[in-house]
C-alpha cells in the first residue's frame, strides 16, 4: 500500500533526470519545500506541476487514475485544460513502489515525445540494416529500399541526416516520401551536371541494386526517382540513357514514356501524393503494371 504524497514524490524523482534535460523544474506549493512533496490539493483532485522554456507539465491524480498532462510554450491553454499525454493506473491500496516502474517508463517516453526536438532524437533511433552485397549476389536476399536509402547517403553525405531523420519520424524508412521530398534533387542535379565519375558512381548503385533488388525497389528506381526526374525534364534524358544498364534500361525506358504521356496523369499524382509505406513480399513479379500502382 501507497500513500499518496509519497508516491507523488517518488515518481517526480523517477522523473527528475528527464525533466531536468528538457528544462522543467517543479513548482512546490506556497510553503512546502523538500523533501516534502510537491502536491497541490483541489476539491478531490492531487497534482503536480513543472514550468520551462518549452511549457508546461502537470500530473495530476485523481480516482485510482494518474494522468500525465502538458503544454508547448506555444500553447496558451489554461492549466486546468492541457492535452492529455499519457494515462495510468495508480491504485495505492494494492500498490507497491517497484509498481511506479512503468509509470516513469510511460511518463519519460510520452515527454521526449512532446518536448524533445525530431534532431535531438535521432541519435537514439536504431537504423534498419541494410542488405549486404554479397547476400543480394548469392541470392539469399534482394536489396531494399532500405539499402538504397542508405547507398543515397554515401553518395550524398547531406542525405545522411535526412535518412536518419525519415526513419525517426515513421519509425520505418518511408522511401517514396524521402526521394521525392529530399533525394530526388541531388540525383536530378547529377545527371544536370552530367559530370562522369559522378554520374558512374551514381548509376553504379542503381543499376546494382536494381538488378537484384526487389519489386518494391525496382518500382522506386524505375518510377519514383528516374521515372519522375526524367518524365518531368526531358532535355536530361540523353545524359542518363547512356548509363542504364542491361537489366534497368528497357522497363525504365517504358517507364519514362509512360510518364512523359497525357495518360499517365493519375500516376503522377500518386508520386506526388504517395501513400503510407508498409513493407511488402519480396517476390519479384516483373510486370510494369504492378510497379506503376495500376
Amino acid at each position: 500500500m501507497l500513500e499518496l504524497d509519497y508516491a507523488l514524490n517518488l515518481i517526480v524523482k523517477g522523473l527528475e533526470s528527464t525533466t531536468k534535460e528538457l528544462g522543467f523544474k517543479v513548482v512546490y506549493p506556497e510553503g512546502v519545500r523538500p523533501p516534502e512533496a510537491p502536491v497541490f490539493k483541489e476539491n478531490n483532485t492531487s497534482y503536480v506541476s513543472y514550468t520551462g522554456e518549452k511549457g508546461r507539465i502537470r500530473i495530476v491524480f485523481k480516482k485510482n487514475q494518474l494522468a500525465l498532462h502538458c503544454a508547448t510554450a506555444d500553447d496558451d491553454s489554461p492549466d486546468d485544460d492541457m492535452k492529455r499525454i499519457s494515462l495510468s493506473l495508480l491504485e495505492l491500496e494494492e500498490y507497491e513502489e517497484k509498481d511506479l516502474t512503468y509509470i516513469f517508463e510511460e511518463f519519460t517516453e510520452s515527454l521526449l515525445n512532446t518536448f524533445k526536438s525530431k534532431h535531438d532524437l535521432r541519435g537514439n533511433v536504431k537504423m534498419p540494416t541494410p542488405v549486404s552485397k554479397s547476400k543480394a549476389k548469392n541470392g539469399v536476399q534482394y536489396f531494399d529500399a532500405v539499402t538504397l536509402g542508405s547507398k543515397m547517403g554515401g553518395i550524398y553525405p547531406e542525405l545522411k541526416e535526412e535518412y536518419k531523420a525519415n526513419v525517426t519520424e515513421y519509425g520505418e524508412f518511408l522511401p517514396e516520401e524521402f526521394f521525392i521530398t529530399h533525394g530526388n534533387k541531388f540525383i536530378e542535379e547529377t545527371i544536370r551536371q552530367n559530370d562522369k565519375p559522378k554520374m558512374r558512381k551514381l548509376f553504379n548503385v542503381l543499376n546494382e541494386i536494381y538488378d537484384d533488388g526487389t519489386n518494391d525497389t525496382q518500382s522506386l528506381i524505375g518510377v519514383t526517382i528516374l521515372g519522375t526526374i526524367l518524365s518531368e525534364n526531358p532535355e536530361l534524358l540523353p545524359n542518363a540513357e547512356s548509363y542504364f544498364g542491361e537489366v534497368m534500361k528497357e522497363p525504365v525506358t517504358e517507364i519514362i514514356k509512360y510518364l512523359s504521356s497525357p495518360r499517365s496523369r493519375g500516376a503522377k499524382m500518386r508520386l506526388k501524393n504517395p501513400p503510407i509505406y508498409k513493407p511488402k513480399t519480396k517476390k519479384k513479379k516483373g510486370f510494369m503494371q504492378e510497379m506503376m500502382g495500376m
